[in-house]
């Protein structure tokens, strides 16, 4: 999966034309992690959004393949991570700080005007 395809499968994202998505893509840096790392802290306030591009993690009883994210709601709200997020694979992660995700909050819907389906 490429870096567009992960951000464009982002379901936060999904109100985005191809030329809002390739956009984000300057406001995101590309990290690899090893199973076993810790990418998020449950409880503990939410620095990234992050997207996977390819590997798996686990957040608490989800998986989080190639296109899903993880810290969504949390960087909006700028609280706690709702789960501890853990590679489960080697992994490669889009990775957005809260600066980046400001830049990208520019360019989605308002949060109250998303939709969004059940994961």
């Amino acid at each position: 999966m490429t870096r567009f395809q992960a951000l464009r499968a982002v379901r936060e994202l999904s109100a985005c034309s191809d030329g809002e998505i390739s956009s984000l893509l300057k406001y995101t840096d590309e990290v690899e992690v090893s199973a076993g790392d810790v990418v998020a802290q449950g409880g503990r306030l939410c620095t990234a959004f992050v997207v996977v591009v390819q590997g798996t993690l686990c957040a608490g009883f989800c998986r989080l393949r190639p296109g899903e994210s993880f810290g969504w709601d949390a960087m909006w709200e700028r609280s706690v991570n709702p789960a501890t997020v853990i590679a489960d694979s080697n992994a490669r992660l889009l990775v957005m700080s809260h600066d980046q995700f400001r830049a990208a909050k520019g360019a989605t819907p308002p949060r109250e005007l998303r939709v969004l389906e059940p994961a």
